[in-house]
């Protein structure tokens, strides 16, 4: 459409030049335009049926190279004939906008040739609007031509850009899912050397203390001692059904939420540190490790960023959602758009907790309208999915 309306701009100024030379129109001239606007459409037309055919067409790329040279000849017939219809070289310049475009090569020969002729034959005076339009037309196709460059580069250049904050997206939720996987190996290591040493050692112990125990209750022959070892032999009954049930229970799900932010917040002293707790025992093992390492992070991005000296921590569960609210009262507190809303501008630390809510189908609300705070809500839903 540019192009077509840069013509249009070159066909104006061809009848603008033919009415301050008062020249008649006659059939000649009418002759001339119609050649003109015919030769001015062959690349354009010929240009497109091409890359129809490249793309439709397989194994047409030889056919494709054979249109460049049929529109180059028919232009230069065009051009051979304003030596005899010299109307013609009043809208050459529509033709000569389509040489730097389409990379003519013959076609600008002749027609500096003809230029030549029309000053050899007719007054300069007369035939020099033309030739400024033919230059004109060259330029303006010239700087069409880079401005499409220059937007084609910046087009690459975006879907570049997009293409690398989809890989840093992508390299972001492996290295979360890498932090929570090292957290989960780290946990099941320390809950199975538990589990071997209490089942090896304090489980064999109460194993033999049973067994001596029936033992000295088949022996035994004070009925004295009757109800104290029927006592005792009760009690490691208990024991060993506690222990059982302790081994059994160091599994992964079993992790206690509470007691993990606990003893996240006790290791914290530079900050006094508020839990309000209200959550189940049951809770799927996505909430359990995504909100620990969110208030890890919230507390450590406090300390690094903020002046801050005390944090509310809230874990609530809802009938339809699960909801962690923490906020502190610092007070130098940037006032840059947070990630939540689509900026790009929030630190690793924010973009990652983003990035974990986001994982567990939830929303993120940053507000620092009085301090720091985060709202997290994340819907209740099968996890295992």
């Amino acid at each position: 459409m540019k192009h077509l309306i840069n013509k249009g701009l070159l066909l104006v100024s061809a009848f603008v030049m033919i009415y301050a030379h008062n020249t008649a129109t006659d059939t000649r001239i009418i002759i001339a335009l119609l050649l003109s606007l015919i030769a001015g459409a062959v690349y354009p037309a010929l240009a497109g049926i091409s890359a129809v055919n490249r793309a439709t067409t397989k194994g047409a790329e030889n056919h494709s190279r054979i249109y460049p040279y049929i529109c180059e000849a028919l232009v230069c017939a065009y051009l051979v004939s304003a030596f005899w219809l010299h109307p013609v070289y009043m809208f050459v310049s529509i033709v000569s906008y389509d040489m730097y475009r389409y990379r003519q090569r013959l076609s600008p020969v002749i027609l500096v040739l003809l230029s030549i002729y029309m000053c050899v034959n007719y007054p300069l005076m007369s035939v020099l609007p033309q030739i400024c339009l033919i230059a004109f037309s060259f330029a303006m196709s010239v700087y069409c031509c880079r401005i499409n460059l220059l937007r084609a580069e910046l087009l690459a250049m975006r879907d570049n850009t997009a293409e690398h904050d989809m890989l840093v997206a992508q390299n972001t939720r492996q290295l979360l899912e890498n932090q929570d996987n090292m957290v989960l190996t780290a946990t099941l290591s320390e809950r199975n050397r538990i589990a071997r040493e209490i089942h090896d050692n304090v489980g064999h112990m109460l194993t033999r203390s049973i067994l001596q125990t029936g033992a000295i209750k088949v022996i035994n022959k004070d009925e004295r001692l009757e109800k104290p070892l029927a006592q005792l032999q009760s009690t490691l009954d208990t024991a060993m059904d506690s222990m059982r049930k302790s081994v059994h229970d160091l599994h992964d799900e079993s992790i206690d939420l509470r007691t993990a932010l606990d003893d996240v917040i006790n290791n914290v002293s530079d900050m006094d540190i508020y839990m309000d707790y209200d959550m189940s025992d049951k809770l799927p093992r996505e909430i359990k490790y995504s909100f620990i390492n969110i208030v890890k992070e919230a507390i450590n991005n406090t300390l690094k960023h903020s002046n801050g000296d005390h944090m509310d921590i809230r874990v609530r569960e809802h009938p339809a959602f699960y909801q962690l609210y923490i906020t502190d009262n610092g007070q130098n507190i940037r006032s840059d758009p947070s990630p939540a809303q689509g900026s790009a501008s929030g630190g690793m630390g924010l973009n990652g907790i983003q990035e974990r809510v986001n994982k567990l189908g939830g929303t993120m609300k940053i507000s620092t309208d009085d301090g720091f705070s985060i709202l997290i809500n994340i819907m209740k839903r099968d996890f295992t999915d």
